[in-house]
C-alpha cells in the first residue's frame, strides 16, 4: 500500500474516501495519479506538484528563447472505464526539443497525449494519403509493420472484422505520431531567417509510458512495463538499481550520421552534407533525421516514424529512476554522467535542476531540459562511475562546444 508519510507528499493530494472516481466514455489524459492508502482511501497525486516523485527543470542556455517542452500526464485508453481505475492508469511523460521556434514542441506537449488516447484506425488511410502528398521519400512510404495484419497494405483501409478502437499500444503510438506529424506540418508557418533562407520549424520527441502490473503506484511498483516511442535526439535513460549503470531506453539518436538513418535517407530521398564544424545535416540544414513538422524537408526523408520499444522490470532487474533529457545536456554529458549525478540528490526535483546546472557549467549553449522520474529502487546504494571525470571537467569548465539542433 502507498505510504504517504514515507514520501512526505505535502501538496497536490486530495482525499477521495473510498468512492470510485467519476469516469466518462471519452478518453482524456489526467494530471493526477490515483493511489490507495493502507486504510482503503484513495488519493489524487497531482504529478507536476509532487516533486518528490517527478522533478523537472529547463534552461534556455545562450539561445534567445527556450524551445524545449515537457509533458506529465496519466493516460486513459479506450476500455479503461470498464477496468479498475488504479490498475488501468498509465504514467505518460514526454520531452520535446523544438527548433525554428517553439510552436511544434508546444503543441506536442499539450496534445500528443490526447492523440494517443483517442486515435482510431479508420484515420490511417487519410494520414497515409497526407504523408504521400509530400512526395519524395513518402511517395514510396511503407506501411509500418505494426499494421500489417489489420489493414490493406496499399491503402491503409482496415480489414473486414477489425474494430477501429481495438489497437495495441504499438499501433496506437505509431498512428498518433504520424497523425501528429501531419497536424504539425499543417500548422507550420513559413518563415525566413536573417540570411533569407527558409527556417525549418519542428521538434523531436521522446515519450515513456509506465504501467504498473502489481496494483502499486509506479514509484513503488516491483513489476512494471516502460514503453518508449522515440523520434530525434532527445533521450530516455534508466538507472539499474542493482549496478548503478545507465541504460538507454530510447533506441539512439536519429542523426544523419547514424548508419541506418544515412542509408534510409540516401536510398529513398535526400542527401547529407557535413558543415565546417563537422556536423552532418540533411541538405545542409537539419541535424536530426527524424522530427515532427519540418514540412519543407519531408520529401527528403525527415519523418516522425517512431522507434518503439517495450521494457519489462521486476524484482530481478530493479530500476532506481528514469531520466528524460534534451541534447543540450547530452551534448556535454554522457549517459552515465547524467545517471551518476542524479544519485547524489535526495529528491528528483533537485536532481533535475542540478543536471541542468552542471550542463550549463560544462558549456552547453543549447536549451537544456531534464526530467527525473522516481522508481522503486530510488535511494539504493550504487557506485559513482564518473566522479573523477566530472571533477576533471568541472576544473576545466571554461570549455565550450558548438551545439546543433
Amino acid at each position: 500500500m502507498f505510504n504517504v508519510a514515507k514520501l512526505r507528499i505535502r501538496c497536490g493530494i486530495r482525499a477521495l474516501n473510498a468512492r470510485q472516481l467519476s469516469t466518462t466514455a471519452q478518453c482524456r489524459s489526467l494530471d493526477y495519479y490515483v493511489v490507495k492508502t493502507a486504510d482503503g482511501n484513495k488519493l489524487r497525486v497531482t504529478l507536476e506538484k509532487a516533486k518528490q516523485i517527478i522533478g523537472y527543470h529547463s534552461f534556455r542556455g545562450t539561445r534567445p528563447i527556450n524551445e524545449d517542452r515537457y509533458a506529465i500526464k496519466t493516460l486513459q485508453m479506450p476500455g479503461d472505464d470498464k477496468r479498475n481505475e488504479i490498475e488501468s492508469q498509465r504514467l505518460y511523460v514526454g520531452i520535446f526539443d523544438g527548433h525554428g521556434g517553439s510552436e511544434v514542441s508546444e503543441w506536442l506537449s499539450k496534445n500528443l497525449d490526447s492523440l494517443i488516447e483517442s486515435v482510431e484506425l479508420k484515420e490511417l488511410p487519410k494520414i497515409i494519403k497526407e504523408l504521400k502528398s509530400f512526395g519524395g521519400y513518402f511517395r514510396r512510404f511503407c506501411m509500418p509493420k505494426a499494421f500489417k495484419d489489420i489493414v490493406e497494405i496499399s491503402t491503409g483501409m482496415p480489414l473486414p472484422g477489425i474494430h477501429d478502437t481495438v489497437l495495441t499500444l504499438e499501433q496506437r503510438l505509431n498512428l498518433s505520431f504520424m497523425k501528429a506529424d501531419v497536424i504539425c506540418t499543417e500548422k507550420e508557418q513559413p518563415a525566413t531567417g536573417s540570411d533569407g533562407k527558409p527556417v525549418q520549424s519542428g521538434s523531436t520527441g521522446s515519450i515513456a509510458i509506465v504501467q504498473s502490473k502489481d496494483m502499486k503506484p509506479f514509484w513503488e511498483s516491483d513489476q512494471f512495463d516502460i514503453v518508449i516511442a522515440h523520434v530525434g535526439d532527445t533521450r530516455i535513460l534508466l538507472c539499474d538499481a542493482s549496478t548503478g549503470e545507465a541504460i538507454s531506453l530510447s533506441t539512439g539518436d536519429h542523426h544523419p550520421n547514424n548508419s541506418f538513418e544515412l542509408d534510409r535517407i540516401r536510398k529513398y530521398a535526400g542527401y547529407v552534407t557535413t558543415d565546417s564544424w563537422g556536423d552532418d545535416r540533411i541538405l545542409g540544414t537539419l541535424a536530426t533525421s527524424r522530427a515532427f513538422g519540418d514540412s519543407q524537408l519531408k520529401r527528403f526523408g525527415v519523418s516522425a516514424e517512431p522507434d518503439f520499444v517495450r521494457h519489462s522490470f521486476n524484482s530481478n532487474n530493479p530500476a532506481a529512476f528514469m531520466v528524460l533529457v534534451t541534447d543540450g545536456i547530452t551534448s556535454v554529458m554522457s549517459n552515465q554522467e547524467v545517471v551518476d549525478c542524479v544519485k547524489l540528490y535526495d529528491d528528483p526535483q533537485r536532481a533535475a535542476k542540478e543536471i541542468v546546472n552542471i550542463a550549463e557549467q560544462y558549456g552547453t549553449e543549447d536549451n537544456a531540459t531534464c526530467m527525473v522520474v522516481r522508481l522503486k529502487g530510488w535511494g539504493s546504494a550504487m557506485p559513482d562511475y564518473t566522479k573523477r571525470l566530472r571533477d576533471y571537467k568541472s576544473s576545466t569548465s571554461t570549455m565550450s562546444s558548438r551545439q546543433s539542433w
